[in-house]
């Protein structure tokens, strides 16, 4: 799945599914920007996102002692 992340400062902020959409983004937080020295620095890289499953546990079967058991 294609997603673009939205970077602030070099902190990440979130990510999106549509380039405009991150762009909506970035502009609704460059409007809370007040003054004009301190503004962050915005930055948008479009990456793909990957699930990464935890391997399985096999464990093996113990063996029965059947001597023990009578």
């Amino acid at each position: 799945m294609k997603r673009f992340y939205i970077y602030r400062d070099g902190i990440q902020l979130g990510s999106t599914v549509s380039r405009e959409s991150a762009v909506d983004l970035i502009h609704q937080y460059q409007a809370y920007e007040t003054h004009p020295i301190l503004r962050a620095q915005f930055s948008m890289i479009e990456g793909e996102e990957e699930f990464i499953p935890y391997p399985s546990i096999q464990r093996k079967p113990k063996k029965r002692d059947l001597a023990a058991e009578r």
